[in-house]
């Protein structure tokens, strides 16, 4: 989708639990830097943890985190994200959002943005019906890829407002493929909180 059109019309909101998931913004406010909201969440999730920890292990989780934050914008077709980790003990995993103008027939593009078609999928993808009471229907879809000796698997949502003329993906992926089977209720929910707003006059 690095094609496509952001919506002029829609903007993603979405709910979270603030235990699970570390909020991941392109932009940072005033006074803080991709340093500062690593090092800062990195430390918040140890001191929440419970378990012994030093310097050492905040450090490496912030470098993680800002690692992820730095590739995940220069690399994805994403507007926003979040990331999960409810445990300090398991590798973060992003979950990205993008907001698209809604163009062409509703179905193919939805089945376009949770890639139901993915020519490098190694087995048909497994693409179902998902619908959530604030966004009405949509789709998801499990797709498995290869690289080299690496599979990866990419799980993607896709919903559509006509009313605002945007389409929305939520996506990730991941190598563990049991890392993904442990986040999976925690990303089904977080989908049931997925909200699209109206842009507000004069904003970007």
């Amino acid at each position: 989708m690095t094609s496509a059109t952001v919506s002029p019309r829609g903007r993603v909101s979405v709910a979270y639990a603030p235990w699970i998931w570390i909020p991941c913004p392109p932009d940072f406010h005033e006074g803080v830097d991709l340093s500062s909201w690593a090092a800062h969440h990195a430390h918040e999730w140890w001191a929440n943890s419970g378990q012994e920890h030093g310097e050492p292990q905040v450090r490496l989780l912030a470098t993680m985190l800002a690692e992820m934050h730095d590739y995940a914008y220069a690399n994805l077709p994403m507007h926003q994200g979040v990331i999960h980790l409810p445990e300090t003990g398991l590798a973060p995993l992003l979950v990205s959002f993008g907001f698209w103008a809604a163009t062409g027939e509703r179905t193919a593009q939805l089945r376009a943005l949770v890639h139901a078609d993915d020519p490098d999928a190694i087995r048909p993808p497994e693409v179902s019906e998902f619908a959530t009471e604030r966004l009405g229907p949509g789709l998801k879809s499990l797709v498995y890829t290869r690289t080299d000796v690496t599979l990866s698997a990419h799980l993607c949502y896709a919903w559509r407002s006509e009313e605002l003329g945007t389409a929305v993906r939520m996506f990730t992926a991941c190598p563990d493929l049991g890392r993904l089977h442990r986040a999976l209720p925690d990303i089904e929910q977080l989908a049931r909180f997925v909200t699209i707003n109206p842009v507000e006059p004069g904003s970007s």
